[in-house]
């Protein structure tokens, strides 16, 4: 595999000019000292003003600062709502002249690993609605809430300002509900589920035709030619041995290392680093799958287990059960707090 295709957490790919400056200057808003803000996570001031690059590892821990130094349990929350515009120049502009929600969806994709290099997407569709499907991408470990919190929020904060008004978005999140419930009401709404067996985002496919404000194709175009001139791959490692699983149903451990160009242990190795094991990898991305083919598509038991490549079909209700804490059965009909 061509490793240009994909980033370790240590890896310094990030520009310091982004993330990190719009923590600092939210930081600096909040009366954080600046010295232990950036304390333990190898940033200097000057990184933040340069073309310098940093890793996710840096950042993770600059995260974690502000969140133990910023007073209450906003800071995600208004870090997300500055974030767009913010420091991101181009890929803004591509966003705030994309043609409808649709088409700024679709910029979001190409662009993801430079707005969001923390976390993976995949966009599904039922008759009714859209859903996108949100999974860590490097390895987040204790910060995925904190990133959850806010992406999410510059997500709403980012489609009101690119159409002029709020949509209703269904968030489904894989945490337990917090005490703070009241910061999540207030920055997404109150179309919220917790303890989810995984994190997603849903709406109304209606939305999607909703045309931007300041539509342009050709600053549209122009922005994204600008962006493509960043040097930067275009998945974290954890998306990439997921990708790769995805790919190939059949992939053991021994296989997916193959895949990598690596030994069983240096990959063994290269997955603790990012806080996860190959079993866990495997296991998330059947659980996905399920979830897709049972509750979006709403295929039976037989259909889906066929289609996982299930011998049998006890064997498919245990690992259902084991990835969701649900049945098929249960997973299929959960309407009124639905995973999607």
């Amino acid at each position: 595999m061509d490793e240009n295709r994909f980033f370790y957490v240590d890896d310094k790919v990030i520009p310091a000019h982004q993330l990190a400056a719009s923590i600092l200057d939210f930081s600096r808003s909040r009366d954080v000292n600046k010295h232990k803000l950036l304390r333990g996570t190898g940033i200097f001031n000057q990184d933040l003003v340069s073309d310098r690059k940093l890793s996710a590892q840096q950042l993770l821990q600059l995260m974690g600062n502000a969140q133990s130094l910023t007073p209450g349990h906003d800071c995600g929350f208004l870090l997300g709502k500055r974030m767009f515009p913010g420091n991101y120049g181009a890929i803004s502009n591509a966003l705030m002249h994309s043609r409808n929600l649709a088409d700024a969806f679709t910029v979001l994709a190409v662009l993801r690993s430079q707005i969001c290099p923390f976390l993976d997407t995949k966009h599904y569709a039922s008759q009714q609605r859209h859903y996108v499907l949100i999974t860590d991408a490097i390895g987040c470990g204790e910060r995925f809430q904190f990133i959850a919190e806010l992406y999410c929020t510059a997500l709403v904060s980012a489609v009101k300002l690119i159409l002029g008004q709020r949509i209703p978005f269904q968030f489904n999140f894989p945490f337990p509900r917090p005490k703070y419930i009241q910061e999540y009401e207030v920055h997404l709404g109150h179309r919220l589920n917790f303890s989810q067996p995984a994190m997603s985002i849903s709406f109304d496919k209606k939305w999607l035709a909703s045309l931007c404000i300041n539509r342009s194709d050709s600053l549209k175009r122009h922005a994204l030619r600008q962006c493509k001139m960043v040097s930067m791959p275009s998945k974290g490692f954890i998306e990439a041995v997921r990708t790769t699983i995805s790919k190939h149903s059949d992939c053991g451990l021994q296989k997916a290392a193959e895949k990598f160009c690596m030994s069983p242990a240096t990959f063994k190795r290269k997955l603790k680093q990012h806080g996860y094991t190959f079993q866990q990898i495997h296991d998330e991305v059947g659980k996905q799958e399920a979830i897709y083919l049972l509750q979006v598509q709403q295929l039976s038991n037989e259909e889906t287990a066929h289609l996982m490549q299930f011998s049998d079909i006890p064997n498919f209700r245990r690992s259902v059960k084991r990835w969701t804490g649900l049945t098929p059965s249960q997973l299929r009909t959960a309407t009124e707090n639905p995973l999607y």
